[in-house]
């Protein structure tokens, strides 16, 4: 059996030829969240919450613009970094910024824990002394999402793992996190820990996180000027283990306070309900005695999931809310994609945006289950479960993606059949003998080379804006060639339950697991090409590239 081991970075889901990967980012109508903003509402200000969807970005269903958004992560070594954002993850924490128009100018994406798992039991994990559970009631918030693993029950001690969530603490201030999105690590010594300040000695440069004790030291501390104290939602990146129960700080941001005040939009877990007046989301104080609240029969009270907009107070940390949306049984937390069928196996199995699709059992409008295939435009609502979003309902947009909406970031892969160095421009061929024109943007990553890796006949996969049938580059991966033949699937994505004989990708189970090459093997978070052909009602890969370094 063939193996071919391909390098890449971490974020990039590369395609095969003919194969298309797309979120929509502009396109269409309304989120789940009928009193939030939509895009063009007006408003500058800011929001908090977890990615429910994709078309443009979807944070607690709440639909804005992102053509226009810078994309950063703090995932690994400290300070932000930018990402792609083809990389942005269901069930990720994030952070934007938002103009008059209700466009999205940044993104940040900041996970609360980054470290080894030290215990594991039925329900639950522990990381960093923080105890971290799964999701699987919309009604309580976003069902947990995995990446390199089927379901917390796969999760090992030892394992590195990074995850983003729901912060809480009990009675005794213990904290715990309700996961929105687990994701296996490589092995690595950096750590991060989010929580709120406490035990704060200026004189000894140290605080309490829960049952870390943080060492402040040189730390670089963001914002410039902030001072530390009691109350603070902070997090905290180490570039070593901690030593005991001591976390020695490398990079300290302040997440809450915010520096400025404004208008705001917060998600979470209400905690230390009082009154409609008086109730905590995050560590922040909000006031939803004069919000109106949806649905209308619904109540609040301690750990509803709930998303408050309103304007923020900095000085008091103090949200006044305009409008309150709580999640229940009969209104749960939902996911919304917009993007190109890719990875498509039949309609229980193909991926939009990286996101597994089952849509089996979905309405569908527009077109029919038997019109499923590669580059075609769908908008899908469905319900996460089980790692897979079980579409409720699918719409097809369009059937080739030359007729993606304008405004969309698109990924297509194909031949290069003319660049040029000088300018960017390039044109890129497709598997049907269909062409896609465009320029490398300024700044675009490229990964498995550079731009002067780039020749006539070169695989590639092309990511960046849609705009006026012209592509705009902003990633690009340059592949080593594994030619489609008759009867062979091309697939992407990250696999898991990988054992000796076998693996899982896109929620279908692939014989051939475990397979060596250069002196590397797949591990559960593993991203790949997999070519693999039916035989005797079982899926056989006949070649592997693993993308991840």
């Amino acid at each position: 059996m063939f193996l071919r081991i391909l390098d890449s970075a971490r974020s990039m889901i590369a395609l095969l030829a003919a194969l298309f990967l797309v979120s929509a980012c502009g396109g269409g109508g309304g989120g789940v969240l009928p009193l939030l903003a939509e895009v063009g509402s007006g408003g500058t200000g800011n929001a908090l919450g977890i990615v429910t969807g994709f078309g443009s970005l979807i944070v607690d269903g709440m639909r804005r613009n992102d053509s226009a958004a810078s994309y950063s992560s703090e995932a690994q070594q400290g300070a932000a970094v930018a990402m792609p954002m083809t990389a942005v993850m269901l069930g990720q924490s994030a952070e934007l910024a938002y103009d008059a128009s209700g466009n999205i100018t940044s993104v940040l994406m900041s996970p609360e824990i980054v470290g080894t798992v030290t215990a594991v039991t039925a329900s639950s994990i522990t990381v960093l002394g923080t105890t971290i559970t799964a999701n699987s009631d919309a009604a309580l918030g976003p069902v947990t999402s995995f990446v390199g693993y089927v379901t917390l029950a796969s999760v090992r001690v030892g394992d590195r793992i990074e995850a983003h969530g729901l912060l809480k603490s009990d009675s005794q201030g213990k904290p715990s996190l309700q996961a929105t999105l687990i994701m296996q690590m490589p092995a690595a010594s950096g750590v991060r820990l989010t929580g709120v300040v406490s035990q704060y000695n200026a004189g000894a440069g140290s605080f309490a996180l829960g049952n870390k004790m943080v060492t402040v030291g040189s730390a670089v501390i963001s914002p410039a000027g902030v001072a530390l104290a009691n109350g603070l939602l902070v997090t905290v990146w180490s570039n070593t283990a901690p030593v005991g129960n001591v976390v020695s700080a490398a990079t300290i941001r302040i997440k809450r306070p915010a520096p400025a005040s404004g208008k705001v939009t917060l998600s979470g877990a209400i905690a230390n309900y009082l009154s409609n007046s008086n109730f905590q989301l995050r560590n922040v104080a909000v006031d939803a005695s004069a919000a109106t609240i949806t649905p209308s029969n619904a109540s609040l009270g301690n750990d509803k999931y709930v998303v408050v907009a309103g304007n923020y107070d900095a000085s008091t940390n103090k949200l006044t809310a305009s409008s309150v949306t709580v999640f229940t049984s009969t209104a749960p937390t939902s996911v919304e994609v917009h993007g190109m069928v890719a990875n498509f196996v039949s309609a229980a199995s193909f991926t939009l945006r990286g996101v597994v699709i089952d849509a089996s059992n979905a309405a569908f409008t527009g077109g029919t289950a038997a019109q499923l295939a590669n580059g075609v435009f769908l908008e899908v609502r469905g319900t996460v479960a089980n790692n897979v979003v079980r579409a409720t309902t699918v719409q097809f947009i369009a059937f080739t993606p030359m007729m993606a909406p304008s405004g969309s970031i698109i990924e297509v892969g194909g031949m290069l059949s003319s660049y040029d160095p000088k300018t960017g421009a390039f044109t890129i061929s497709v598997a049907n003998g269909a062409s896609m024109s465009g320029n490398m943007g300024a700044g675009a990553v490229f990964h498995n080379g550079s731009a002067a890796s780039l020749v006539v006949g070169q695989p590639v996969s092309i990511a960046g804006m849609f705009n006026n049938s012209s592509l705009t580059g902003a990633e690009v991966n340059i592949q080593s060639d594994l030619p489609p033949s008759p009867g062979i699937l091309q697939m992407s994505g990250v696999v898991s339950s990988v054992t000796s004989t076998s693996f899982m990708l896109n929620g279908v189970t692939i014989q051939g697991g475990g397979m060596m090459g250069g002196g590397r093997s797949m591990m559960g978070g593993s991203r790949v090409n997999v070519s693999i052909q039916l035989v005797g009602g079982q899926y056989m890969a006949t070649a592997i590239g693993l993308l991840d370094s």
